[in-house]
């Protein structure tokens, strides 16, 4: 408790330091030009230069929110089609009419948010196909036509006079997605909250987290409410209730079956690679299916390189490096890299990785808490061990513009991790092995038939493949190999329209069909027992049809409500599903919306927990595909309702929800259960998000909390409902940051309630006869942990080149809990036998450090 009451002092002091400039922060409404500079003047110790009937006529509408000022002239630049220019080593600007070159220039700007549009193609005249810069100023030569028609992608086309003056143009985005973003900086820049209720998190400008000093995707969206993970890990999140294998994965519409590196410690996506992110808790769009939790959709940059760029970087655990090269106007690729060097050099973060993932004993206790004499890690110790580790991943993307009418783009992926560990113990050396590897190709092509129009085109196919191998020799004799393989490949086509109604209305409809093979692989060859040899070969497949269709009504800047349906056919099960959805949100004010979702979804494939007949010190999850027999289908509904405010630098956002999944198992569910057998049984899920931020100046806090009643019912293995095994009560976080000159400062505490566990009631230590209470009756210590990070960014001499440096450490204070308990049993005469107690360790301390270089 002393060191709750610190942490949280320290927290809350941090609230009250310094609010100096570096990112801005203004609103601006109609606002003279004249008051926009004299504020500018006031709040950052500038002089501004210019003539009095320069300025007189312009007006300025904005709501600036982390720009630097660098960005801001840029802005003011475009509205007013004026140029500032801030003087080298001065806090001087000079404002002063743009020369006319001969040619006809103007720039472009969105009506909605009056931001310049950056790096946006323009086809003028059909003919020439230029690119806005980064004040989205054109310019192109004036031939002496009187008009000159302009395709500007993602708003339309306009014809536009011939002139020699400069001019300021405000176009409405007519290909817009529907989710339309109501709150920026929702946690922190580049969190931002649409207003379909999907969360989006964007690589840049992505704000500082606490304890990272690289962009991790998965690890970053852990800061929304609602989304957590059992176990620390980037892979292993669940999201309102569910399990991490319940969330569909997409990148860049390549399906992921497997998300992490290093048993799910880091994220298997490069974080230079990942442009945004869009997270759905709950009421997802009909375009998404076959899961019955979260959606986590990743993509990587759309756009058409114009320049040269790349980067490359060093930290903990591996060396990346991108390159982003323009091939015509029209076309460029980007390839992205990352290798771990752990084989060669064992750093102080990998080393913190290590103790957790390896180091699985511990004091086991019975109800009573008495200490109990059980093997907990087969005598394992640093000294009689050994262990190899590497991962490497690799990215490219095409991407080819003919016109602003159209867009392909065709990415690729590939994903191979590999873990080799052993250790002796008495003349037996147990000898593990785990490969896995995700990856595939996606094609996309989006045509704008016309402005109200836009048709999508993709196919895809994933791969996935994990292979376990595990031998026991005694000496140098082989006694005995499992091997647990599991592949799946999946291949896709979607087919999307986009219709803009004439009241402003939206209807999207499409088809998908796709094919997913899966294979499975279990055996176990003894020499000494050769009844308990096991060949267990299984190939599935599954062909499934979709028909989908949502119609939004749309009220601009006021409401939304979707109303959509999936009608789905799994081949496997021969029968065909509908899932309807139902998503409303309703502003009363521009500071205050209220938010109703409603949606049934199911899941045709899952994972198995396979852990009691294998000696891999975490387990080896396999997938199987629904048959309705021993694997049921999963099928979900979830309800859920919300209000969110957000004025002045407060944001306060609060959901509640409900959801009930039929179809979960024994098996899949991973139970502790005294005998191994099969049942099937059901979920119910009431819980409970609320977040909190605060921004001054360049200065955010923001408090997250979490409530989460999961509760199974299985009636054959126990009478009544009981704690699920991912059911976590409580969870908080408290976050601070801070931006300063080229600084970011963050420090974040976080804390949960202990997960369920099942007790030992009594137990024989010479005979190991075991019995046990009732299913997840106790729980294990509540976790808590301090994370800091600090990143130093500054500017090299060349040209849009930069240099970053950032420090981290995760669990300052070094407190290490047990996260589960897994008890492997065995029978013999009709007895239960309790041979060994898995006991896995929280994370300890973990500093890092990184080092990049932009160009």
């Amino acid at each position: 408790m002393r060191n709750i009451f610190i942490v949280l002092c320290i927290l809350v002091l941090g609230m009250t330091t310094s609010h100096a400039q570096e990112k801005l922060f203004y609103d601006f409404d109609a606002t003279p030009l004249k008051v926009v500079i004299q504020q500018l003047e006031k709040d950052l110790n500038l002089h501004f230069s210019y003539a009095e009937d320069v300025v007189a006529s312009k007006q300025i509408t904005l709501q600036v929110d982390g720009l630097l000022l660098t960005e801001l002239l840029s802005v003011l630049e475009a509205q007013t089609a004026l140029h500032f220019e801030k003087l080298e080593g001065q806090d001087q600007v000079i404002i002063a009419p743009i020369a006319f070159s001969g040619n006809i220039s103007l720039f472009l700007l969105d009506q909605e948010t009056r931001m310049p549009l950056v790096e946006n193609q323009v086809m003028v005249d059909s003919i020439l196909l230029l690119e806005t810069n980064q004040k989205g100023f054109l310019q192109f030569e004036d031939d002496g036509l009187p008009t000159h028609h302009l395709d500007v992608s993602g708003y339309g086309s306009f014809d536009f006079a011939s002139s020699k003056n400069i001019t300021s143009i405000y176009l409405s985005p007519q290909y817009k997605q529907l989710r339309e973003v109501v709150v920026t900086s929702y946690i922190t820049t580049g969190i931002d909250r649409n207003r379909d209720g999907s969360i989006t998190l964007t690589q840049r400008p992505l704000g500082p987290i606490p304890g990272q000093t690289t962009p991790d995707i998965l690890q970053s969206i852990q800061m929304i409410p609602g989304v957590t993970s059992l176990d620390e890990s980037a892979s292993g999140i669940q999201i309102h209730g569910g399990t991490s294998d319940q969330n569909l994965v997409l990148f860049d519409h390549i399906r992921v079956f497997n998300t992490g590196y290093l048993f799910g410690m880091l994220s298997r996506f490069n974080p230079y690679a990942t442009e945004k992110a869009d997270i759905f808790k709950t009421a997802t769009s009909a375009v998404y299916g076959d899961r019955v939790s979260g959606v986590i959709n990743i993509s990587t940059d759309e756009k058409v390189a114009s320049q040269l760029s790349g980067g490359f970087g060093v930290d903990g655990l591996s060396l990346d490096g991108f390159i982003k090269l323009p091939l015509s106007k029209k076309s460029s690729v980007s390839l992205f890299a990352r290798n771990s060097y752990l084989d060669v050099f064992e750093s102080p973060t990998y080393e913190a990785y290590e103790r957790k993932i390896f180091n699985n004993s511990g004091t086991i206790t019975d109800s009573n808490g008495n200490p109990l004499n059980v093997n907990t890690d087969d005598d394992y110790t640093y000294e009689n061990s050994q262990n190899e580790f590497r991962f490497y991943d690799l990215n490219a993307k095409f991407v080819y513009q003919p016109s602003a009418k159209d867009k392909i783009s065709i990415s690729a992926l590939m994903t191979r991790n590999r873990t080799n560990f052993s250790f002796m113990s008495e003349g037996e050396t147990k000898v593990d092995s785990l490969t896995t590897g995700n990856g595939g190709v996606s094609v996309n092509w989006i045509h704008h038939t016309s402005p109200t129009q836009t048709e999508e085109v993709t196919t895809y196919f994933s791969s996935y493949d994990s292979y376990y191998l595990n031998e026991e020799f005694y000496s140098s004799t082989l006694k005995e190999t499992n091997i647990r393989g599991n592949r799946i490949s999946d291949f896709g086509l979607d087919l999307k329209s986009d219709r803009i109604l004439g009241n402003g209305d939206r209807f999207t409809f499409g088809y998908q069909l796709s094919n997913t093979n899966l294979e499975v692989d279990l055996s176990s060859v003894s020499s000494g027992e050769l009844e308990n040899n096991l060949s267990l070969p299984v190939h599935e497949s599954n062909f499934k049809n979709v028909l989908f269709g949502e119609y939004s009504f749309i009220k601009q800047n006021t409401g939304i409500l979707k109303i959509g349906l999936r009608t789905v056919h799994y081949g496997s099960l021969a029968r065909v599903y509908l899932e309807p959805r139902l998503n409303m949100e309703l502003a009363f004010s521009k500071s205050l919306r209220l938010r109703a979702g409603l949606e049934r979804r199911n899941q045709p494939i899952s994972q198995l927990i396979e852990f009691n007949q294998t000696e891999l010190r975490l387990e080896n999850n396999l997938w199987r595909l629904s048959d309705d027999v021993n694997f049921p289908l999963l099928q979900s509904k979830q309800i859920s309702t919300g209000l969110l405010f957000d004025k002045k630098g407060w944001t306060l956002d609060a959901e509640v929800y409900y959801k009930r999944v039929a179809g979960l198992t024994t098996y899949s569910q991973g139970f502790t259960l005294p005998e191994p057998n099969l049942s099937e049984g059901k979920s119910r899920i009431l819980g409970m998000d609320f977040l909190i931020k605060k921004r001054i100046d360049r200065y955010r806090f923001w408090i997250g909390y979490s409530f989460n009643d999961v509760n199974f019912t299985f009636n054959e293995i126990q009478e009544g409902s009981f704690s699920g095994n991912n059911d976590i009560t409580h969870s908080f976080r408290i976050s601070s940051s801070l931006q300063l000159n080229n600084f970011q400062f963050s420090l974040g505490w976080q804390y949960r309630t202990g997960v369920p566990v099942t007790l030992i009631e009594n137990y024989d230590e010479d005979t190991r006869r075991v019995n046990f209470g009732p299913l997840n009756a106790g729980r294990l210590p509540d976790f808590h942990r301090l994370d800091a990070s600090v990143v130093h960014e500054f500017d090299l001499n060349q040209k849009n080149s930069r240099m970053q440096i950032g420090l981290s450490a995760l669990n300052l204070y070094n407190r290490v809990v047990p996260l589960s308990i897994i008890h492997r049993t065995s029978q013999q005469n009709g007895e239960l036998l309790l041979d060994q107690v898995v006991y896995r360790r929280s994370l300890g301390f973990t500093p890092n450090i990184t080092f990049r270089l932009f160009f």
